[in-house]
Protein backbone atom coordinates (compact mmCIF):
# COMPACT_ATOMS: atom_id res chain seq x y z
CA UNK A 1 0.00 0.00 0.00
CA UNK A 2 1.33 3.45 -0.92
CA UNK A 3 1.70 6.12 1.74
CA UNK A 4 -1.38 8.33 1.88
CA UNK A 5 -1.14 12.02 2.70
CA UNK A 6 -3.46 14.96 3.25
CA UNK A 7 -7.16 14.51 2.65
CA UNK A 8 -6.67 11.01 1.24
CA UNK A 9 -5.12 9.84 4.51
CA UNK A 10 -7.83 11.46 6.62
CA UNK A 11 -10.59 10.04 4.43
CA UNK A 12 -9.16 6.53 4.55
CA UNK A 13 -8.72 6.58 8.32
CA UNK A 14 -12.24 7.89 8.89
CA UNK A 15 -13.75 5.21 6.66
CA UNK A 16 -11.67 2.45 8.28
CA UNK A 17 -12.61 3.42 11.85
CA UNK A 18 -16.27 4.34 11.32
CA UNK A 19 -17.61 0.76 11.79
CA UNK A 20 -16.04 0.64 15.26
CA UNK A 21 -17.19 3.93 16.81
CA UNK A 22 -20.44 5.49 17.98
CA UNK A 23 -22.07 2.32 19.34
CA UNK A 24 -23.32 1.71 22.86
CA UNK A 25 -20.53 0.04 24.86
CA UNK A 26 -22.41 -2.98 26.20
CA UNK A 27 -19.17 -4.91 26.46
CA UNK A 28 -17.61 -2.23 28.68
CA UNK A 29 -20.63 -2.37 30.95
CA UNK A 30 -20.27 -6.15 31.10
CA UNK A 31 -16.57 -5.79 31.90
CA UNK A 32 -17.44 -3.61 34.88
CA UNK A 33 -20.09 -6.04 36.12
CA UNK A 34 -17.85 -9.11 36.03
CA UNK A 35 -15.03 -7.20 37.71
CA UNK A 36 -17.37 -6.19 40.55
CA UNK A 37 -18.76 -9.73 40.83
CA UNK A 38 -15.29 -11.26 40.93
CA UNK A 39 -13.94 -8.74 43.44
CA UNK A 40 -16.89 -9.15 45.81
CA UNK A 41 -16.88 -12.92 45.34
CA UNK A 42 -13.21 -13.17 46.31
CA UNK A 43 -13.86 -11.18 49.51
CA UNK A 44 -16.78 -13.44 50.45
CA UNK A 45 -14.91 -16.68 49.70
CA UNK A 46 -11.82 -15.52 51.60
CA UNK A 47 -13.84 -14.36 54.59
CA UNK A 48 -15.72 -17.66 54.90
CA UNK A 49 -12.50 -19.67 54.65
CA UNK A 50 -13.06 -21.19 51.20
CA UNK A 51 -10.03 -19.35 49.81
CA UNK A 52 -6.71 -19.06 51.66
CA UNK A 53 -5.75 -15.46 52.34
CA UNK A 54 -2.81 -15.38 49.93
CA UNK A 55 -4.95 -16.82 47.13
CA UNK A 56 -7.65 -14.28 47.95
CA UNK A 57 -5.15 -11.43 47.76
CA UNK A 58 -3.82 -12.63 44.41
CA UNK A 59 -7.30 -13.06 42.92
CA UNK A 60 -8.36 -9.72 44.33
CA UNK A 61 -5.48 -8.03 42.49
CA UNK A 62 -6.54 -9.87 39.32
CA UNK A 63 -10.09 -8.54 39.52
CA UNK A 64 -9.09 -5.07 40.66
CA UNK A 65 -6.85 -4.56 37.63
CA UNK A 66 -9.87 -5.39 35.47
CA UNK A 67 -11.53 -2.18 36.68
CA UNK A 68 -9.00 -0.13 34.76
CA UNK A 69 -10.40 -0.87 31.32
CA UNK A 70 -13.94 0.38 32.08
CA UNK A 71 -12.43 3.52 33.63
CA UNK A 72 -10.14 4.05 30.66
CA UNK A 73 -12.96 3.55 28.17
CA UNK A 74 -15.09 6.05 30.09
CA UNK A 75 -12.44 8.74 29.62
CA UNK A 76 -13.00 8.43 25.88
CA UNK A 77 -16.81 8.17 26.12
CA UNK A 78 -16.95 4.77 24.45
CA UNK A 79 -19.51 3.26 26.90
CA UNK A 80 -22.02 5.91 25.80
CA UNK A 81 -20.91 5.69 22.18
CA UNK A 82 -20.36 9.44 22.34
CA UNK A 83 -24.06 10.09 22.96
CA UNK A 84 -24.31 13.26 25.12
CA UNK A 85 -27.55 11.98 26.67
CA UNK A 86 -25.63 9.00 28.07
CA UNK A 87 -22.60 10.92 29.34
CA UNK A 88 -23.81 10.16 32.87
CA UNK A 89 -23.07 6.50 32.16
CA UNK A 90 -19.46 7.28 31.23
CA UNK A 91 -19.09 9.20 34.47
CA UNK A 92 -20.78 6.50 36.58
CA UNK A 93 -18.61 3.71 35.19
CA UNK A 94 -15.52 5.86 35.55
CA UNK A 95 -16.26 6.92 39.13
CA UNK A 96 -17.00 3.36 40.31
CA UNK A 97 -13.93 1.92 38.62
CA UNK A 98 -11.69 4.74 39.77
CA UNK A 99 -12.78 4.42 43.38
CA UNK A 100 -11.86 0.73 43.49
CA UNK A 101 -8.49 1.53 41.91
CA UNK A 102 -7.72 4.30 44.45
CA UNK A 103 -7.90 6.79 41.60
CA UNK A 104 -9.87 9.97 41.10
CA UNK A 105 -11.74 9.51 37.84
CA UNK A 106 -12.13 13.28 37.51
CA UNK A 107 -8.39 13.66 37.87
CA UNK A 108 -7.66 10.70 35.62
CA UNK A 109 -9.64 12.23 32.76
CA UNK A 110 -7.36 15.27 32.68
CA UNK A 111 -4.17 13.27 33.25
CA UNK A 112 -4.98 10.77 30.53
CA UNK A 113 -5.96 13.40 27.97
CA UNK A 114 -2.74 15.27 28.71
CA UNK A 115 -0.92 12.01 28.03
CA UNK A 116 -2.64 11.68 24.66
CA UNK A 117 -1.83 15.28 23.77
CA UNK A 118 1.82 15.21 24.87
CA UNK A 119 2.74 11.51 24.63
CA UNK A 120 6.41 11.04 25.61
CA UNK A 121 6.92 14.80 25.68
CA UNK A 122 7.96 17.05 28.55
CA UNK A 123 4.32 17.75 29.48
CA UNK A 124 3.26 14.09 29.54
CA UNK A 125 2.34 13.23 33.17
CA UNK A 126 2.61 9.48 32.50
CA UNK A 127 6.32 9.61 31.69
CA UNK A 128 7.17 10.26 35.33
CA UNK A 129 5.50 6.99 36.31
CA UNK A 130 6.32 4.75 33.37
CA UNK A 131 9.81 5.67 32.16
CA UNK A 132 12.64 3.54 33.49
CA UNK A 133 12.98 -0.12 34.41
CA UNK A 134 10.28 -2.37 35.91
CA UNK A 135 12.24 -2.30 39.18
CA UNK A 136 12.17 1.51 39.22
CA UNK A 137 8.44 1.50 38.51
CA UNK A 138 7.97 -0.95 41.37
CA UNK A 139 9.76 1.46 43.70
CA UNK A 140 7.49 4.29 42.58
CA UNK A 141 4.45 2.11 43.20
CA UNK A 142 5.57 1.46 46.78
CA UNK A 143 6.16 5.18 47.27
CA UNK A 144 2.78 5.95 45.72
CA UNK A 145 0.93 3.51 47.98
CA UNK A 146 2.59 5.04 51.02
CA UNK A 147 2.22 8.67 50.00
CA UNK A 148 -1.40 8.17 48.98
CA UNK A 149 -2.36 7.59 52.61
CA UNK A 150 -0.84 10.95 53.51
CA UNK A 151 -2.62 12.82 50.72
CA UNK A 152 -5.53 14.08 52.90
CA UNK A 153 -3.06 15.47 55.43
CA UNK A 154 -0.40 16.99 53.15
CA UNK A 155 -2.56 20.01 52.32
CA UNK A 156 -2.67 20.92 56.01
CA UNK A 157 0.74 19.58 57.06
CA UNK A 158 3.12 19.96 54.08
CA UNK A 159 6.06 19.06 56.29
CA UNK A 160 4.90 15.42 56.21
CA UNK A 161 6.48 15.24 52.76
CA UNK A 162 9.86 15.46 54.48
CA UNK A 163 9.35 11.85 55.54
CA UNK A 164 10.23 10.84 51.98
CA UNK A 165 13.63 10.99 50.26
CA UNK A 166 14.42 14.17 48.32
CA UNK A 167 14.23 12.50 44.89
CA UNK A 168 10.75 11.16 45.60
CA UNK A 169 9.59 14.58 46.81
CA UNK A 170 10.96 16.20 43.66
CA UNK A 171 9.26 13.61 41.44
CA UNK A 172 5.90 14.08 43.15
CA UNK A 173 6.28 17.86 42.99
CA UNK A 174 6.89 17.67 39.24
CA UNK A 175 3.91 15.36 38.83
CA UNK A 176 1.72 17.84 40.71
CA UNK A 177 2.93 20.63 38.44
CA UNK A 178 2.05 18.68 35.30
CA UNK A 179 -1.35 17.66 36.63
CA UNK A 180 -2.39 21.12 37.83
CA UNK A 181 -4.36 22.31 40.88
CA UNK A 182 -7.76 21.02 39.71
CA UNK A 183 -6.45 17.47 39.53
CA UNK A 184 -4.75 17.84 42.89
CA UNK A 185 -8.06 18.91 44.44
CA UNK A 186 -9.96 16.00 42.87
CA UNK A 187 -7.34 13.52 44.10
CA UNK A 188 -7.46 15.08 47.56
CA UNK A 189 -11.20 14.47 47.84
CA UNK A 190 -11.09 10.85 46.66
CA UNK A 191 -8.00 10.02 48.72
CA UNK A 192 -9.76 11.38 51.82
CA UNK A 193 -12.68 9.03 51.18
CA UNK A 194 -10.28 6.11 50.79
CA UNK A 195 -8.49 6.90 54.04
CA UNK A 196 -11.87 7.11 55.78
CA UNK A 197 -12.84 3.69 54.40
CA UNK A 198 -9.54 2.20 55.57
CA UNK A 199 -9.81 3.83 59.00
CA UNK A 200 -13.45 2.98 59.65
CA UNK A 201 -13.03 -0.54 58.24
CA UNK A 202 -10.16 -1.14 60.65
CA UNK A 203 -12.07 0.29 63.62
CA UNK A 204 -15.15 -1.83 62.96
CA UNK A 205 -13.27 -5.09 62.50
CA UNK A 206 -12.94 -5.28 58.72
CA UNK A 207 -9.21 -4.60 58.62
CA UNK A 208 -8.43 -7.78 56.68
CA UNK A 209 -10.89 -6.84 53.97
CA UNK A 210 -9.93 -3.19 53.53
CA UNK A 211 -6.17 -3.68 53.83
CA UNK A 212 -5.36 -7.20 52.62
CA UNK A 213 -8.18 -7.80 50.14
CA UNK A 214 -8.46 -4.29 48.75
CA UNK A 215 -5.73 -1.72 49.39
CA UNK A 216 -2.63 -3.89 48.98
CA UNK A 217 -4.03 -5.85 45.99
CA UNK A 218 -5.03 -2.54 44.40
CA UNK A 219 -1.47 -1.26 44.41
CA UNK A 220 -0.18 -4.60 43.16
CA UNK A 221 -2.71 -4.23 40.34
CA UNK A 222 -1.57 -0.66 39.71
CA UNK A 223 2.00 -1.86 39.31
CA UNK A 224 0.87 -4.37 36.70
CA UNK A 225 -1.17 -1.71 34.93
CA UNK A 226 1.79 0.69 34.91
CA UNK A 227 3.87 -1.99 33.19
CA UNK A 228 1.44 -3.14 30.50
CA UNK A 229 -0.44 0.07 29.70
CA UNK A 230 2.22 2.73 30.19
CA UNK A 231 5.72 1.22 30.11
CA UNK A 232 5.44 -1.57 27.54
CA UNK A 233 3.52 0.23 24.75
CA UNK A 234 5.60 3.43 24.96
CA UNK A 235 9.04 2.03 25.69
CA UNK A 236 11.58 3.65 25.38
CA UNK A 237 9.51 6.89 25.64
CA UNK A 238 11.61 8.74 23.09
CA UNK A 239 9.52 9.48 20.00
CA UNK A 240 6.66 11.97 19.86
CA UNK A 241 5.38 11.87 16.28
CA UNK A 242 1.85 10.74 15.42
CA UNK A 243 2.67 7.22 14.24
CA UNK A 244 5.62 6.54 16.53
CA UNK A 245 4.84 7.92 20.01
CA UNK A 246 3.64 4.42 20.88
CA UNK A 247 3.57 1.13 19.03
CA UNK A 248 1.91 -2.06 17.91
CA UNK A 249 3.72 -4.79 19.87
CA UNK A 250 2.26 -8.29 19.91
CA UNK A 251 3.37 -11.66 21.21
CA UNK A 252 1.51 -14.94 21.84
CA UNK A 253 -1.48 -14.19 24.08
CA UNK A 254 -0.77 -10.46 24.20
CA UNK A 255 -4.24 -9.33 23.11
CA UNK A 256 -5.87 -11.27 25.93
CA UNK A 257 -3.19 -10.31 28.45
CA UNK A 258 -3.20 -6.58 27.67
CA UNK A 259 -6.87 -6.35 26.67
CA UNK A 260 -6.23 -5.19 23.11
CA UNK A 261 -3.62 -2.60 24.01
CA UNK A 262 -0.86 -4.61 22.42
CA UNK A 263 -2.26 -2.50 19.56
CA UNK A 264 -1.83 0.64 21.65
CA UNK A 265 -0.78 2.81 18.70
CA UNK A 266 -4.27 2.43 17.26
CA UNK A 267 -5.73 3.65 20.54
CA UNK A 268 -3.63 6.81 20.40
CA UNK A 269 -4.54 7.39 16.77
CA UNK A 270 -8.25 6.66 17.24
CA UNK A 271 -9.18 6.89 20.95
CA UNK A 272 -12.92 6.56 20.31
CA UNK A 273 -12.42 2.98 19.08
CA UNK A 274 -13.08 0.64 22.07
CA UNK A 275 -10.21 -1.58 23.16
CA UNK A 276 -12.04 -4.74 22.11
CA UNK A 277 -12.07 -3.56 18.47
CA UNK A 278 -8.39 -2.63 18.21
CA UNK A 279 -7.27 -6.02 16.92
CA UNK A 280 -9.93 -6.00 14.21
CA UNK A 281 -8.94 -2.47 13.24
CA UNK A 282 -5.31 -3.59 13.02
CA UNK A 283 -6.23 -6.29 10.51
CA UNK A 284 -7.84 -3.58 8.38
CA UNK A 285 -5.15 -0.94 8.70
CA UNK A 286 -1.85 -2.86 8.95
CA UNK A 287 -0.64 -2.01 5.41
CA UNK A 288 -1.57 1.66 5.92
CA UNK A 289 0.33 1.85 9.20
CA UNK A 290 3.40 0.23 7.66
CA UNK A 291 3.29 2.78 4.85
CA UNK A 292 3.15 5.59 7.40
CA UNK A 293 6.31 4.30 9.11
CA UNK A 294 4.53 3.32 12.31
CA UNK A 295 6.29 1.44 15.10
CA UNK A 296 5.21 -2.16 14.53
CA UNK A 297 7.14 -4.74 16.51
CA UNK A 298 7.03 -8.28 17.86
CA UNK A 299 4.81 -10.81 16.08
CA UNK A 300 2.88 -7.96 14.44
CA UNK A 301 6.00 -6.91 12.56
CA UNK A 302 6.41 -10.35 11.01
CA UNK A 303 2.71 -10.53 10.21
CA UNK A 304 2.76 -7.07 8.70
CA UNK A 305 5.79 -7.85 6.57
CA UNK A 306 4.00 -10.85 5.08
CA UNK A 307 0.89 -8.75 4.55
CA UNK A 308 2.35 -5.62 3.03
CA UNK A 309 5.98 -6.22 2.20
CA UNK A 310 6.88 -3.15 4.22
CA UNK A 311 9.91 -2.95 6.46
CA UNK A 312 9.72 -2.51 10.21
CA UNK A 313 12.20 -2.48 13.01
CA UNK A 314 11.67 -5.10 15.66
CA UNK A 315 12.80 -4.56 19.22
CA UNK A 316 11.55 -5.34 22.67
Amino acid sequence: MEKLTGIERLTYEKEATSPFVGKFGLRTLFNLIWAIAGFVGVIILTENGTLPLLAGMALSALFVQAFYMPMHESVHHTPSGGNPKLSWLDNLIGQISGFVLCESFTGHVRIHLLHHTHANGEEDPDVLNSEGTPAQIFGRTIAGASLYLLTPFLAFFPSLALLFPKKIRERFAERSRLRGPEVAKAIQIVATLHVLVLTMGTIFGYGKIVWLLWYLPTWAARYWLALVFAWLPHRPHEETTRYRDTRIFTFPGSTFLIRGHDHHLLHHLFPRVPHYHLRSLWKEMAPHLHAQGARIEGNAARHGLNMSGASSRETL
